[in-house]
């Protein structure tokens, strides 16, 4: 499903309750509980990253919870997007 100048962001990513080993990738005081594909695509709008919605994707490390997905523009490396992401949720 790679597609070239875009990034796929999982809810999982931005969500509190999970650890860094079980998909965290942002710092916990930035992250957020109960995070929805949904906030992730509104968030990404304001930022401007033309997102695409995905709700029936499921991550593969979770393939029995089906939480969505976001694909958005890669204009800056990730880990300062997740970022960005959490910060406009919050």
């Amino acid at each position: 499903m790679r597609m070239r100048g875009k990034v796929i962001i999982w809810p999982s990513y931005l969500e509190a309750t999970l650890s860094r080993g079980d998909g965290r990738r942002v710092p916990k005081a930035v992250a957020k509980r109960g995070v929805t594909a949904e906030d992730i695509y509104r968030a990404a709008q304001m930022l401007g990253l033309n997102p695409e919605l995905r709700r029936s994707a499921a991550h593969p490390r979770i393939s029995w919870r089906k939480t969505g997905l976001v694909m958005v523009d890669k204009k800056m490396p990730k880990t300062r997007l997740l970022k960005e992401l959490a910060l406009r949720i919050r």
